[in-house]
């Protein structure tokens, strides 16, 4: 039996099993005993068939998009669009699995926003990384993935050839990818890669995509750009001296949404954040109590016009706003 009739038959079997519980509505169990397989072993299979795009699952977004807090949300920061992931009672203190229903939430806008052929500029963080990872470009058609910054190859090119594992499909997304890190170790060594012709095209390219998806840092010593090691968690937490809130693509800013000057954005390789005006639309996909004022940030400064975080935090930036907002009374 050669390769292609070992995956042929797996692919089958994904089919069958996807097919018995979702289409004939039997149970793990009797599946399981149908196939002469484990219970465990069909768990795993369901999930690989949603993974390999066989199997795709999706809630009306036009319905996700009705909540009454995404319309609030959309009226008072004058966003296109909201999208709000219901929370649990509380948030769970793994700020990854938040980020992993966040991911989700972002994955399931951009599929029900993508058009074939188009192009989306795509930002670095585990946030926008979980995104792409759980979007189903193979349901959408031809997509090109353009990125924002450096850095972002560090986890993209293990995306796309993950997609491309066990179930055999036509090449449908296509990536640019800055090839720089996105904090260069000098000023100097910054404006040399910045002078590259290659990466001067791809900076172009990102400047035009149709649309972009990013997420919104902040200055914890956790922090992704922490974790690259492209600053230490003491610079990190200096930042906070300057008034910084939170960061988009690198570019740090205050509450509100003013690009602070620091000597790190000399170093850094990417578009502007001012840049992102020209894209149609910027998807900013973020959440946690802990990013509150970041987001807050973000969207003071207009560098969002969609966004995608959990009901918790929604309630949080509406009251904040609601306080900024109200006049100090005078005794």
């Amino acid at each position: 039996m050669n390769a292609g009739e070992v995956r042929s038959g797996a692919e089958e079997l994904l089919l069958q099993v996807a097919w018995f519980y979702y289409k004939d509505e039997l149970t793990q169990d009797e599946i399981a005993r149908r196939l002469s397989v484990s219970r465990a072993s069909v768990g795993r299979m369901l999930e690989r068939a949603r993974q390999v795009g066989l199997v795709s699952i999706n809630l009306n977004a036009d319905h996700l998009n009705a909540f009454e807090v995404s319309d609030q949300l959309r009226r008072t920061f004058n966003l296109a669009e909201a999208l709000v992931v219901p929370d649990h009672d509380e948030e769970p203190d793994d700020h990854s699995l938040l980020n992993a229903r966040l991911g989700l939430g972002g994955a399931q806008f951009m599929s029900t926003q993508l058009r074939p052929g188009a192009t989306l500029g795509v930002g670095w963080g585990e946030t926008v990384s979980r995104v792409i990872a759980s979007t189903n470009f193979a349901a959408v058609g031809p997509v090109h993935l353009v990125t924002l910054t450096g850095g972002v190859d560090s986890y993209l090119q293990t995306i796309l050839s993950s997609k491309g594992e066990g179930v055999s499909e036509p090449e449908t997304t296509t990536a640019t990818i800055i090839p720089t890190p996105i904090v260069a170790s000098t000023p100097k060594l910054a404006d040399a890669l910045k002078a590259e012709p290659a990466i001067q095209h791809v900076l172009r390219q990102a400047c035009g995509v149709d649309q972009a998806i990013v997420g919104v840092g902040t200055p914890t010593a956790d922090a992704t750009i922490v974790q690259m090691g492209y600053l230490t968690a003491e610079e990190m937490l200096a930042l906070r001296d300057h008034g910084v809130v939170g960061d988009i693509l690198g570019q740090f800013f205050d509450v509100d949404g003013t690009v602070v000057s620091l000597g790190i954005h000399r170093r850094r390789i990417g578009i502007q954040l001012s840049d992102l005006v020209s894209i149609p639309k910027v998807v900013g996909v973020a959440g946690g109590l802990h990013k509150a004022e970041a987001i807050l940030g973000a969207l003071h400064g207009g560098f969002l016009n969609v966004l995608v975080t959990n009901e918790l935090v929604a309630l949080h930036l509406l009251e904040l706003e609601r306080g900024i907002r109200t006049p100090t009374s005078v005794a």
